[in-house]
């Protein structure tokens, strides 16, 4: 919405949306990850019925580097042994 011109800004969107800035921030944030990280993560779902892989826990992964990722994710993916 913002690179459409439907909103100027973060600010903006969350007006729209009737969420905080903060929010907003927190989420877009995530498109800091990786595109290979993004994909596994895509691929490893939720297998249980309460939710691990979230937004609060994938934030330490933004500022990460590529190879720190997947690193994280590694150490996700033997946590839930999978």
């Amino acid at each position: 919405m913002i690179d459409n011109g439907q909103v100027k800004n973060q600010f903006g969107l969350a007006c729209k949306l009737g969420v905080s800035r903060v929010r907003i921030h927190q989420i877009l944030s995530l498109l800091k990850l990786d595109s290979l990280i993004i994909q596994e993560l895509e691929k490893l779902g939720d297998p249980i019925k309460t939710r691990i892989i979230t937004e609060r826990r994938l934030r330490p992964y933004v500022d990460k580097s590529p190879r720190e990722q997947k690193y994280r994710l590694n150490v996700l993916r033997s946590f839930l042994k999978l």
